[in-house]
């Protein structure tokens, strides 16, 4: 098949969305499909086929609407089978699928973004306020949500549409239980505590960081991977609190390295405060096989099933997490049971050979649809 990926984040940017159509993108090349991502300037993957737009081409909206413009002139010279925009919120993606409609080719919404959930009444007023999204949303042929919190925040743009779940995938062949574990080569620590994450405020590192000065009696060594504007604030606070010697900022990492620095980790915590629509992080984590402390938000506490495959703790509160990570260190028995009951329900559910299926199933009753 002809398929045109839209996404606003794409690597070498970090984050759920942007790995994910990564792999996805992946995925369908290596199933001999043609690929061809529309993004931002500077984004590419090797192996697939990228088309930057400039700022001023995906700001154009009356332009898309009516069929016209760059988009649409990108549109005609692939004549796609089926157009999959991902993340609902952010100019590339939401153009693309205009453009697309008004040129009658076939159309996917992916949402990747949960927030509100709970607050029912706030989602209404939100999506009866955000009229031009709303309007955008409405013209996908189908929408997809990675979770049933994003599904639910994405129906108050879409009130009168169904939403199909499709989770993200993950590649249990690159993440998994077996293989190097290089930092347990070079920590002299019982107990490694792993945060992988963008550091920003809703990814909960300030909370993670105060939760490890809770754990006085224990060796453990708290690893942070990932980059931004969090960081001066949690190595600020990780001297204060005097864990400064058992917090290693690593910084954003190669992808390939991730896998062995899951396998080192004793467990891994995803502390989010709010917003999470899904959970990658846990997702890989799993599939490698150990178990993860998880705030209970958003598409987080469908992800990680408390006492099976992870525990789920209160959002924001550190002294929950440190409650968790304690009880994992004296059952060392219960934490392997968890890893394993983690690795056998993301191979079940989550690989990404199982959920491609569904999206090309998805794609070809589009395009057959339209023919």
């Amino acid at each position: 098949m002809r398929i045109v990926l839209a996404t606003q984040w794409f690597p070498p940017d970090t984050g759920g969305v942007s790995s994910h159509v990564r792999d996805l993108a992946l995925k369908l090349v290596e199933k001999g499909h043609e690929v061809t991502v529309i993004t931002r300037h500077g984004r590419g993957l090797e192996g697939v086929d990228t088309v930057w737009l400039r700022r001023g081409d995906y700001v154009r909206f009356p332009a898309s609407l009516a069929g016209s413009g760059e988009v649409a002139k990108l549109l005609r010279e692939l004549d796609p089978e089926v157009v999959h925009s991902h993340h609902a919120f952010t100019p590339i993606p939401l153009m693309t699928l205009a453009t697309a409609s008004s040129l009658e080719y076939p159309t996917i919404l992916t949402n990747h973004s949960a927030y509100l959930n709970g607050y029912e009444h706030l989602l209404r007023a939100l999506g009866s306020i955000a009229l031009p999204i709303k309007a955008l949303v409405s013209r996908a042929d189908e929408i997809v949500a990675v979770s049933r919190a994003a599904a639910e925040f994405i129906q108050a743009f879409a009130p009168r549409r169904s939403v199909k779940v499709i989770p993200n995938g993950v590649d249990v062949e690159k993440f998994n239980p077996r293989g190097a574990t290089p930092l347990r080569d070079t920590l002299a620590s019982e107990f490694i505590v792993l945060f992988v994450g963008r550091l920003v405020w809703r990814k909960g590192l300030l909370q993670l960081v105060k939760a490890i000065a809770l754990l006085d009696d224990i060796n453990a060594t708290l690893i942070v991977v990932g980059e931004g504007p969090l960081r001066w604030r949690a190595e600020v606070l990780a001297e204060t609190l005097g864990v400064r010697d058992r917090t290693v900022f690593l910084g954003r990492v190669r992808d390939s390295e991730l896998p062995g620095i899951y396998r080192s980790a004793d467990v891994v915590v995803v502390p989010s405060v709010y917003g999470e629509s899904f959970g990658i992080v846990a997702l890989e984590a799993m599939a490698s096989g150990r178990p993860v402390v998880a705030s209970r938000v958003g598409g987080l506490s469908e992800v990680v099933v408390d006492g099976e495959t992870g525990i789920l703790v209160q959002p924001g509160s550190p002294r929950s997490i440190a409650e968790a990570l304690l009880a994992l260190h004296q059952d060392r028995s219960l934490a392997r049971k968890l890893g394993l009951n983690a690795r056998r329900i993301v191979v079940e559910r989550y690989s990404w050979k199982r959920l491609l299926s569904k999206l090309l199933e998805t794609y070809e009753r589009l395009s057959a649809g339209h023919c």
